[in-house]
């Protein structure tokens, strides 16, 4: 079979940079096999992330800066895309397409008629400046077919990671932590998928209010410190956890108002920074593990990707309540931490080039499989 190349940009909830990959596509539909070619990382420039944060924090911003922001990282986006090729060695005629996630600032929840999302980084500036085919609102489409917007990732997640005897669970621990449940021998409707709740948002905050760095790159500031397991407590009783699938987790709710609620409940039971950053790094292990408790069958295989995989407290804690379950990160599979989400909408862009409806409808609670996205040609 004829290989075709992708590139996949996606952007997380956490908005501190984009991620990049090349990929190499065997075959169509579900019969697709992907191979990583190559894959980057690249951090928002300070004010981009600043002003996304304001954004999602609930900050209202002038129309204008509004379409500041959606060209700035659009020309993020491209420059990210540019430099990966520059460093592949390939050139655009090389690639037949392009995945991007978009940055969600917003996520109105509801009944089908009230859902609505807001993701900027304009899909035809990225096409104009690579002069390439993309393909992006993929989470607009699933809401548009009746989902709640996603994980839309859960598809080509399946595509990837299923096996005739194994079970597995895919945890993207990003700004959000998002489980994919791929039974053994599944067909896409049997994929569980859903936001479990936060992944680094909480601790990203912490840590900056704390420490003035962006994340806890390895978990030392949380295995410094001590868990409260009163304040843990008071944490896992929030109304969101309540919440059944299909579900999605919005900026909002983990963002301003929830971490002055931290703060509160931190400075009731006199818990230092440290502890602190300790107790939401743990909040963020349970919950993932609770979520994976829940399903209907142990899995055989967990497999943890995204950022906060490399926070070594972090991951470490979910191996350890997880056991006696194969605990992994995507790399044994071949994929880099940061590489499997771009991965992702890279492989999305081939489907919906291929008319391919590359959906997981029963997870997202959308009625019918939709063919996700829309096309700008460059």
């Amino acid at each position: 079979m004829n290989k075709r190349t992708f590139l996949g940009l996606s952007t997380g909830r956490a908005a501190d940079g984009i991620d990049a990959a090349l990929i190499a596509i065997s075959g169509d539909g579900d019969e697709m096999t992907v191979e990583q070619i190559a894959c980057t990382d690249r951090m928002y420039p300070q004010d981009i992330s600043r002003r996304i944060l304001a954004l999602e924090g609930g900050h209202a911003e002038p129309l204008r800066m509004l379409a500041d922001l959606d060209r700035d990282i659009a020309s993020a986006a491209a420059a990210t895309g540019k430099l990966l090729l520059a460093e592949a060695k390939l050139d655009l005629t090389d690639v037949e397409g392009l995945g991007w996630s978009g940055q969600t600032v917003y996520t109105a929840a509801g009944d089908d008629e009230k859902r609505a999302t807001l993701e900027l980084g304009s899909g035809s500036r990225i096409a104009a400046k690579l002069r390439a085919t993309v393909v992006d609102g993929f989470a607009e489409s699933d809401i548009a077919a009746g989902g709640v917007g996603g994980p839309v990732t859960a598809w080509p997640q399946w595509l990837m990671f299923r096996d005739e005897q194994l079970s597995r669970v895919m945890v993207h621990l990003g700004g959000a932590a998002t489980m994919t449940f791929i039974p053994a021998g599944s067909q896409p409707s049997d994929v569980v998928a859903y936001d479990v709740g936060p992944g680094t948002l909480v601790i990203d905050e912490m840590v900056h209010k704390f420490h003035h760095k962006p994340f806890d790159t390895d978990g030392s500031i949380a295995g410094g410190g001590k868990v409260n397991t009163v304040m843990l407590n008071e944490l896992q009783g929030d109304p969101w956890f309540q919440k059944s699938p299909p579900k999605r987790v919005r900026v909002e709710d983990w963002s301003a108002k929830h971490v002055w609620r931290v703060l509160q409940i931190a400075q009731k039971h006199n818990c230092s920074g440290a502890d602190m950053i300790a107790t939401v790094t743990e909040l963020t292990a349970r919950t993932v593990c609770e979520a994976v408790s829940k399903l209907t069958e142990r899995p055989h295989e967990v497999i943890l990707t995204g950022g906060g995989a490399m926070n070594i407290q972090l991951s470490g804690r979910i191996r350890e309540l997880l056991s006696p379950c194969s605990t992994y990160t995507v790399e044994k599979y071949g994929f880099s931490l940061r590489a499997e989400q771009p991965t992702c909408y890279a492989v999305l862009a081939a489907a919906r080039l291929d008319a391919y409806p590359a959906h997981t409808h029963t997870a997202t609670g959308a009625t019918v499989p939709a063919i996700l996205g829309s096309v700008t040609i460059g």
